[in-house]
Order: structure tokens, then sequence, then C-alpha cells
């Protein structure tokens, strides 16, 4: 239970060599400005970009320190990406391993003449950095969006699980800390028993999240990560109770409690009204949801959504689905039709830069969407109308979006994604599921649509042999 988690990784060489070489430019750097500790003066007349003290060592801050700095957190963030670079954190570990190579260097009475110890404290700043892409943390999180109705058991989906919160004290790495415990139905507070044990109040049910990311960003890609898991989670029932997000029904945040209604008075002359609560919508795991969600198919979709292969259609299939449940969530019609379309994007634009857009998407939706040529014409066209609004909003900051407009186009994003997550497989390349949707849009049978059966009463074209 206690084993931490870890992720292969692959590193561009060119880029750590790259990596490492700025390391030491920055260490370097940082040592020009070390300077005889006096107390009472940490501060020159001349210092325009701070200081550091530590162990008895004052070092004042240079610019091309700082420049140099800055350029090893840019070369870093690129190598490490959106999960894992914390750029503030960079900058801390910067300075760290600098002041580490001043401490190594003193010990050595001040000498580095063959230049090994700053090898070494660059080798280890970059071997820490690197370290984080390896690095996956388990989170547990409120969960106030998902219910077991009548299903006693946990609900994996990839990386990402729905679990009473009893569960999660016993089925998760927390099992084997015994100063943390989860205090069910005592969301949000926290306090500190006389035994020196954190309780940490949760609801009925959590989220238990594998998050492969830097520390810092844990929090977004975990928030992330259950975005695409209640799209996948959505999409692959449809035996949801009449609690379950309908079209159009904004969908409650997954980790927040829900608001009833907000206090308010609006009138109209002498005509006033305060509103009503509406219980919230959640998404109730019975018996035959569980079924369908805990299928060998569905689960081995999850786990291709989750580590997905490098420029695969599940890689695009899993960002599509995030901005599926962003878009469930805003209130705001305009924000709900920038969010679907950016999941349309995520599917289908082209690796092509010359291909038109806005024709290209709309072609390849009505492809997915229908195999009857007639209808695909009728698709189009009104995917084509709605990216017009889209345009509208975007590049003009138009607001002039109705509810029928938006329900219109979840309706249709919703079922090109469901049918690509029935009939397709995930690990193929990206390159040939748009190569099949270019191919069918001049006419042709999409390869992957639901086969037709023939007709009844009549003979299959099919013959012995």
């Amino acid at each position: 239970m206690s084993k931490v988690a870890t992720k292969k990784t692959n590193f561009d060489p060119a880029q750590k060599a790259a990596l490492l070489a700025q390391a030491s430019t920055a260490i370097s750097a940082f040592v020009e400005g070390l300077a005889q500790f006096e107390p009472g003066m940490l501060v020159k007349d001349d210092d325009d970009y701070g200081f550091t003290f530590f162990d008895g060592f004052m070092v004042y801050f240079t610019k091309p320190y700082l420049e140099a700095k800055a350029e090893f957190t840019h070369l870093a963030a690129r190598l490490l990406k959106a999960r894992a670079a914390h750029e503030l954190t960079i900058g801390t570990l910067i300075q760290k391993a600098a002041q580490g190579y001043v401490i190594a260097r003193s010990n050595e009475n001040g000498g580095d003449a063959d230049g090994d110890i700053l090898k070494a404290s660059a080798k280890t700043l970059v071997d820490t950095l690197l370290e984080e892409l390896s690095k996956v943390y388990t989170r547990i999180e409120a969960n106030y969006l998902v219910s077991h109705d009548g299903f006693a058991g946990i609900v994996k989906l990839g990386r990402v699980r729905s679990m009473t919160c009893e569960d999660a004290g016993t089925e998760t790495p927390l099992a084997g800390i015994t100063k943390i415990r989860l205090a069910p139905g005592d969301y949000p507070n926290q306090s500190i028993l006389s035994t020196g044990t954190y309780l940490v109040g949760m609801p009925r049910m959590v989220w238990v999240v594998d998050v492969p990311a830097t520390k810092e960003n844990v929090p977004e890609e975990a928030k992330w990560l259950i975005d695409v898991a209640v799209s996948f989670m959505r999409l692959s029932s449809r035996h949801w109770s009449v609690r379950y997000p309908k079209l159009g029904q904004i969908e409650p945040h997954p980790t927040l409690p829900a608001s009833l209604g907000a206090p308010h008075v609006t009138f109209h002359g002498e005509h006033s009204f305060t509103g009503g609560k509406k219980l919230p919508a959640i998404y109730d795991i019975n018996k035959k949801v569980a079924k369908d969600i805990q299928s060998t198919s569905c689960q081995q979709r999850a786990n291709v959504l989750f580590d997905p292969p490098n420029k695969s259609l599940a890689m695009r299939v899993a960002q599509g689905l995030g901005w599926l449940t962003r878009g469930r969530q805003v209130s705001d019609r305009a924000e709900q039709l920038l969010s679907f379309f950016t999941a349309v994007e995520a599917l289908l634009t082209s690796n092509d830069k010359n291909d038109p857009v806005t024709q290209t998407i709309s072609r390849h939706v009505s492809v997915i969407y229908t195999q009857k040529l007639a209808d695909r014409v009728s698709v189009y066209n009104r995917v084509k109308s709605l990216y017009g609004l889209r345009s509208a909003v975007v590049h003009a900051g138009k607001r002039d979006v109705l509810w029928q407009d938006v329900n219109t186009l979840q309706s249709i994003v919703e079922a090109v994604y469901f049918i690509v997550l029935q009939r397709c497989d995930l690990t193929m390349k990206q390159d040939k599921f748009a190569q099949s949707l270019s191919d069918a849009s001049h006419g042709l049978p999409w390869e992957f649509a639901k086969p037709v059966p023939p007709a009844k009463g009549k003979a299959s074209s099919k013959t012995k042999s």
C-alpha cells in the first residue's frame, strides 16, 4: 500500500545536455555575487537584485545570475512540460543547488580547480528536476458528483477511482500512514487528536487520483484527470438514474459542495421573486452502470486513455473528454460553446496546417455522426453554422448564443465521442484516424462505422465456399 508510484520516462539527450550546461552557467554566475558577510550591512548601496544569506555565506544576486537562472528555468520547463514543470519551484531548486555548491567548495578550502564540484552540483540539480517526470502522487479529494446507489465497491477509471471515504482509508496508501486519518461526513473540518493524529474531514464519497505531476501542480492536474474520467464515465453507460446531468443542465463541480441556490431578489415593477432551490444533478452508480463501467472493454479503454501511446488517437480523445466536462460545468452559454468546440478540435484538428479548419472539422463530424450521405450534408451545415457563432465569440467578443445552439452542439459532440469510444481502436495513430475521416468525407463509407446489417428477407451477398 505504501509503495511510491512512478512512471517510465524518456528524456531528449540533447535537451538534457543543454540543461546541464545551463545549470553550470547559473551556478557559476551565482558564485560571482559571493561577498564577505558583515553584520548589520545586508544590503549594499548598489544592490538592485536582492541577496541571500545561508550558513554564514552572503551572496548578492547579479544580473548575469538572474538571466542564467531564467534561461535554465525556461529550458527545464520545456523539458518537463506542463504537468511536471513549476517555474517557481525550479527557481528555488537552482538557488539551493548554487548554495550547496558554495558550501561544498568551502569544504575544499574554496577551490574547485578541475570543476568536479561544479559538475556534480549541476548534475544533482538536473537529476532532481528530472525525477519529477517519474513521480506519481496519490490525491484524495471530496467527491460531490458521484453516488454509489445500491452498489458497494470501487469504481476505477484509469488513474481515477470513486469510492467511499471508509474504503479510501483502507484501500489506498493512506492505510500505511498512521498519522493521518479520514473523518467521514466531517468535510471540510480538520483537527489534531491528542495522539498527534491528523483528522481530515471528508464527505461520504471521495475521489482517489494517481497524478503524474510535480507536487505544486497536483491539485490542477488531479482536477483535470477527474474531468476526463467524468465524461468517459458519462459516455460509458446508458443506465443512469433520473438524477443524471441532462442535456443543457449545469453539471456540479466534482470536488466542491453544490449550491442549492444563491440568495437573490429579482423584481419587475410590483412583481418580485427570490427563486427556489434545486437538488443538484449527480451520477448514481447503480448495479447496471457499475456493470457497464467494470466491463473488460470499458476498463481497457480507460487504461489507454489515462496512459496513451504517443501521437495516438487516445491522446486526442482524453484531451477532448476533459473539455467536454468543463463545458458542462460552466453556466455561461458562450463559455459552454467554446469548451464544446475545444473538445471537437482536440479530436479532429488536422496536423496539416493547410486544411481549412471550419470545413474540415464540419465534414469529419458529419462522417462520424451518420453514414447516410443526405444526413451528412445536414450535420455539416449545422456544425459549420455553429462554428460561425464560435468565431463571433472568439474574434468579436459577442455573446449572442442561444441555449438551443449550445444544446445542439453538446448533443452532437457527445454523440461523436460516444461513437469513437465504442468503435475505434484508441491505440491507433491519430494520423490514421484522420485519414479514415478524410477518405470517407468524399462519399465513401467510414472505415470504423458500425456495419449495416442486411435488410430483412434478403439473402446475404456472401456465398459459402
